[in-house]
């Protein structure tokens, strides 16, 4: 208890010791709230992993937890990344239709049957194009699941392209905005998405 006291011979010295302890407190506090934010992030990033046999390195499914938290973060989507020996396939919940499906981007591969699943949200699959997911799953993860390529280097190579595009197209209206001085009034990125896909369509290269 002595560590907490706040008795002191001037007044100066008791300010002094009030405001240590407060500052003390303030810290542990922030800590605690830091440390709370970190653990529900890495929970929510694994939450959108489905590995069951664990067959990417931690280097790997870190990088594909960064994925998902940088989606959630940056652009308010959710994602979901399956890696499957069956036939890739979504969430119940995320039926044609659903909230969810409005809302989440879903990628699986099977690299046992050679089968890829790409679903865009719908406002994303605007933006990139029509070609875009098809690209993916026909032509990009074929390539990577054949025999003596990496299947983990091309999903890894594949959420970093859907990252691209999308920091791409959010960064035009920014440029735009920036070129002509005029204030900015859209900062919501899905908004930025909206309107690149109303002008464009970006392709798979």
């Amino acid at each position: 208890m002595a560590i907490l006291s706040v008795r002191s011979s001037s007044a100066i010295e008791h300010l002094a010791r009030v405001l240590g302890v407060l500052l003390v407190l303030v810290l542990t506090v922030w800590a605690f709230w830091a440390n709370s934010k970190r653990h529900t992030e890495r929970l929510n990033a694994q939450f959108g992993i489905a590995d069951a046999d664990k067959r990417l390195s931690e280097a790997e499914y870190a990088q594909v937890q960064a994925f998902i938290t940088d989606l959630r973060q940056r652009y308010g989507i959710e994602a979901r990344v399956q890696v499957t020996r069956e036939a890739p396939a979504p969430p119940a919940s995320m039926a044609s239709g659903s909230a969810e499906r409005a809302k989440t981007l879903f990628v699986g591969i099977s690299p046992e049957t050679g089968k890829a699943l790409v679903l865009l949200p719908p406002l994303v699959e605007r933006a990139l194009g029509p070609e875009f997911a098809p690209r993916l799953v026909n032509e990009h993860f074929p390539f990577h699941m054949a025999p003596g390529k990496s299947w983990q280097k091309g999903l890894l190579l594949a959420l970093d392209l859907i990252q691209l595009r999308l920091a791409a197209l959010a960064a035009e209206p920014e440029a735009a905005t920036s070129e002509t001085a005029t204030p900015k009034t859209s900062t919501p990125v899905q908004t930025s998405i909206s309107q690149a896909g109303n002008t464009k369509e970006t392709h798979v290269k």
